[in-house]
């Protein structure tokens, strides 16, 4: 049970759901997008990848290896200052390149202040007390992902991969399991003992709190 706790800390590390946020983001709403080259549209999505998951997780490597902070897990509240300092930076810079790009619809700009938000309210928490990031994570995921497709009323999601093929995914099944990946993340954590109930919880309120104030301003 603990290498399967394990498993979906790291399956599910808030980088990569971000990430996948993006990328369902373009699926969903695929004809909001002026870019109709497949090459483009690839670009982008690879572009997406560097700036949200590769270039921070390059910077938490730099931080363990010049011991600046205790190691990848971040299991003090101390450790987790620098490494969410340098993220939301380049969030921010994200967040600036979608805004002001005319290229991209309002369901991308709704979710890059989303992950604005909710990186920013983890850190600001984090000066006080420890929260989970994982739960703050993947309950911005869940929400985000349930905002998108309830705001689009779309019922079904089309997703192309390249060199695969297309493949239409129901929004219910969608829908169910991101509430599934939730609930397990949360499991996870706790069965680790990684974080107390009320940090848990805590990591819940907030990503979802971030992603519905995100919608409210831009949506």
């Amino acid at each position: 049970m603990r290498f399967l706790a394990n498993a979906i800390s790291l399956l599910f590390h808030p980088l990569f759901l971000v990430y996948a946020l993006v990328v369902l983001a373009y699926f969903i709403d695929r004809f909001g997008y002026y870019i109709n080259d497949s090459r483009a549209i690839g670009a982008m999505l690879i572009m997406n990848f560097f700036l949200l998951v590769l270039f921070p997780a390059i910077s938490i490597a730099m931080l363990v290896g010049l011991k600046m902070i205790s190691g990848f897990k971040m299991e003090k509240r101390e450790d987790r200052i620098a490494p969410l300092i340098i993220t939301l930076s380049l969030y921010i810079w994200f967040f600036i390149n979608v805004y002001n790009n005319v290229s991209y619809p309002d369901s991308l700009r709704f979710i890059a202040l989303g992950i604005n938000l909710t990186v920013g309210l983890a850190f600001f928490i984090n000066n006080f007390t420890k929260i989970s990031l994982h739960t703050i994570g993947v309950s911005s995921f869940t929400v985000g992902v349930w905002i998108l497709l309830l705001s689009q009323e779309k019922s079904f999601i089309d997703i192309g991969i390249i060199g695969i093929g297309g493949y239409r995914v129901s929004s219910i099944f969608v829908l169910l399991l991101s509430v599934l990946v939730a609930g397990c993340v949360g499991s996870a954590r706790l069965f680790l003992k990684a974080h107390r109930p009320q940090e848990v919880y805590g990591g819940y309120l907030i990503g979802s709190l971030a992603q519905i104030v995100a919608f409210g301003i831009i949506m």
